[in-house]
């Protein structure tokens, strides 16, 4: 669940763990992600370790050393970014923990919280599911759920098999271009022929992708360029083609090889219009970025217009 004030989407923070079901004993890892959206003055990453994980190393920007706070409810681990976070930056971060022993079943809950000088904070949580006793016991008689050391010793081999039936169980979710892991969207595009910008935001890659069997049925017309180039903007895109205009055809007309029909005639030519991020860039970094976006655009319509054709790209407020 992830939780923003009223600035609204200045920075993302995704917080997952490396699976959802553990044993006592085993190593977990735990990913923290800070994506930002709009410069950031600095921010503070609190990470917390609920009672149950034992924290061990830990994997940052620069490899930052965290601080740590020790309370009733467990441990949080605490990284400080000096700004300015420039729109776009990326953190990743990594705790390393192992499960502590426990004779029930649990669910631990981590938290990862982001927060700024200006007032602005977002946070996301996961849950960890430990298991006392492995789940192939239950395909055992009754008279071994009482053993402590059957429970324990099914796990071993649990271990081993648990995490290919959970791929095996998630081979739909690998397909879906709105769940699979990003480094699959280029895959999955390939089968369309799509190669996708790596400049493109994840969100942007998705939808493309999303959106591959429509927009390839459409590829080369001027109807796929306006879906394809709003799908990437995510808003309104115009492509003119000019055509002759003011047509008039005489007693003296000729047609034939090299001639053009009426006047401002630029056949095989169109326009495209998009709108520009923002009216005035603040800084270099946001001229700097629009910059990029008009890169990615202008690949996009090479990729996607008849080859014989040429295009005009405007931007509009």
């Amino acid at each position: 669940m992830s939780e923003g004030n009223k600035l609204g989407q200045r920075c993302t923070v995704s917080h997952v763990a490396e699976r959802y079901r553990h044993y006592p004993g085993e190593d977990t890892v735990l990913y923290t992600r800070v994506v930002a959206q709009q410069t950031l003055p600095g921010f503070t990453l609190r990470v917390t370790i609920p009672t149950g994980l034992v924290p061990g190393d830990t994997l940052a920007p620069g490899y930052a050393v965290p601080q740590m706070q020790v309370d009733a409810e467990g441990r949080t681990l605490i990284w400080l970014v000096e700004g300015p976070v420039r729109a776009g930056t990326r953190y990743e971060y990594q705790v390393m923990s192992v499960v502590e022993p426990t004779t029930e079943d649990r669910v631990l809950r981590s938290t990862a919280t982001l927060t700024t000088g200006d007032a602005f904070s977002r946070s996301e949580t996961v849950s960890i599911r430990v298991d006392a006793k492995g789940r192939y016991l239950r395909h055992l008689p009754s008279a071994y759920h009482r053993d402590e050391l059957m429970g324990r010793f099914l796990m071993l081999f649990e271990s081993f098999w648990g995490p290919i039936d959970e791929q095996i169980e998630q081979i739909p979710e690998y397909l879906d271009p709105r769940m699979t892991p990003p480094d699959f969207l280029p895959w999955m595009a390939s089968w369309f022929s799509m190669v996708l910008d790596e400049r493109c935001s994840e969100a942007q890659r998705r939808e493309l992708v999303r959106r591959a069997t429509a927009l390839y049925r459409m590829r080369g017309t001027q109807r796929g360029l306006k879906a394809y180039l709003e799908a990437y903007t995510g808003g309104w895109v115009d492509v003119i083609e000019h055509r002759s205009n003011n047509f008039v055809l005489g007693a003296e007309g000729k047609l034939g090889p090299g001639i053009a029909l009426g006047t401002h005639n630029r056949p095989h030519t169109f326009t495209v219009t998009v709108p520009a991020q923002t009216d005035q860039p603040d800084d270099e970094a946001d001229a700097r970025q629009e910059t990029e976006r008009l890169a990615v655009l202008r690949r996009i319509i090479d990729a996607e217009k008849p080859a014989h054709t040429g295009y005009t790209l405007r931007v509009e407020p």
